[in-house]
């Protein structure tokens, strides 16, 4: 078993590949590592090369934009329907303007500005073409690029005749095969004393994502906006949800909608790991 640490996305990663040989297994985490990077390149909010940022930043509103791009828009308008609009890449995308606010004064006028548009009621997406119905909304990838990047990974691995590995980018797993002819097995860290596991899972052939409040945020005057849920942080309902499901978009998106909205009613094939408030 080899074990490869990178960064992207701006967070830590990390491969767990097992291979007969070592240069079997650095050839596929090199093909892992540069995919993951090429993906924070196309679709970083703030990178400013990125094709996302670009349109973001649009001066016309309506763009031809590439296969992935579009595959990406499509995944993330599913999920918006079956989180029943919880879960929704121009939320955050939108309401990201807010942040830069000096003062909560400032930051609710400004998100009260721009919440009508923090909709994806508010694009259109035909083929290749995508369209914005006004000047504010924009689109934000986070909770769907990044998962995206391990369930592809996990692919390629597969492709490559790889037997067993675990990818870890940032937080979100998946893993199949054996570690050392055991189950992989994976903590969740707690976020209020982050020596401690809350728990261990086993994973067989599945992905794990843990969203939560606790290690992203902005601070205005002392208080802390998630960077989930542009509100208060003071009135979430969870502070850290992990969800297990066949795939890490599955898992990621899920995650991310039950921490917004408990009420949610998950499908059949997404199982609640834990909850902590």
């Amino acid at each position: 078993m080899y074990l490869y640490n990178f960064e992207a996305f701006t967070t830590p990663c990390e491969l767990h590949i097992e291979a007969p040989v070592q240069t079997e297994a650095d050839n596929a985490a090199q093909l892992i590592i540069s995919q993951a990077k090429r993906l924070e390149y196309c679709y970083g909010f703030f990178r400013e090369t990125s094709e996302l940022y670009a349109i973001n930043n649009r001066t016309n509103n309506t763009h031809m934009i590439s296969d992935e791009f579009a595959g990406l828009i499509e995944m993330a308008l599913f999920y918006t329907k079956m989180t029943q609009g919880v879960f929704d890449i121009t939320l955050s995308g939108t309401l990201k303007a807010s942040f830069k606010a000096s003062t909560l004064e400032e930051y609710h006028s400004m998100k009260e500005t721009l919440l009508p548009f923090a909709s994806s009621e508010h694009i259109l997406l035909e083929g290749n073409q995508l369209t914005f119905y006004n000047d504010f909304t924009k689109i934000d990838f986070g909770g769907l690029v990044k998962e995206y990047a391990v369930d592809q990974a996990v692919l390629q691995l597969q492709n490559l005749g790889i037997k067993s590995a675990l990818v870890n980018l940032g937080g979100d797993i998946a893993a199949y095969g054996a570690c050392h002819n055991k189950p992989w097995k994976v903590g969740i860290q707690d976020p209020d004393s982050l020596n401690l596991n809350l728990v261990e899972v086993e994973l067989h052939n599945q992905s794990l994502c843990t969203s939560g409040h606790s290690k992203r945020f902005n601070e205005i005057e002392t208080i802390k906006i998630s960077h989930i849920q542009p509100s208060d942080m003071a009135l979430k309902n969870y502070n850290q949800v992990s969800m297990l499901a066949p795939t890490t978009v599955d898992a990621g998106v899920w995650s991310t909608a039950l921490l917004i909205n408990p009420n949610l009613i998950l499908p059949a094939h997404i199982k609640l790991i834990h909850t902590k408030y």
